[in-house]
């Protein structure tokens, strides 16, 4: 789903989406949680699942694959220790806020990394 400029997967079909974007040479920065609801977007930035940077040296190839394993880990592992029910309380929302949680998440070709890497400031 697009909202903003940013894609969103519902947390059962992000695998999905990792897949396919390795099978198409994409590397995954990661994201972050958030609820979608029709009137408001609650960004759970501090829950933020992201892939280490690519190894000097390291192959496109060997980076989309380890970028995308790093990013499907660290989203495991949040959902498997966070309560998300408590997280959509901290927002004064209902917890049925939890049937709107996706994980908003960045994919980039090689040459899309080295345009955002020459961004930086240094």
């Amino acid at each position: 789903m697009l909202r903003a400029n940013e894609y969103a997967w519902a947390p059962e079909s992000f695998p999905i989406a990792l897949k396919r974007a390795e099978a198409h040479g994409l590397a995954c920065l990661g994201g972050q949680f958030q609820f979608r609801l029709n009137d408001a977007t609650c960004e759970m930035y501090w829950l933020a699942a992201d892939s280490k940077e690519r190894i000097a040296g390291e192959s496109w190839a060997d980076y989309s694959r380890r970028s995308c394993s790093e990013v499907r880990e660290n989203v495991d592992r949040m959902l498997s220790q966070t309560d998300f029910g408590k997280e959509a309380l901290g927002w004064n929302l209902p917890s049925t806020a939890t049937w709107n949680l996706v994980f908003v998440a960045y994919f980039v070709t090689e040459a899309g990394l080295v345009e955002l890497e020459s961004r930086k400031v240094t």
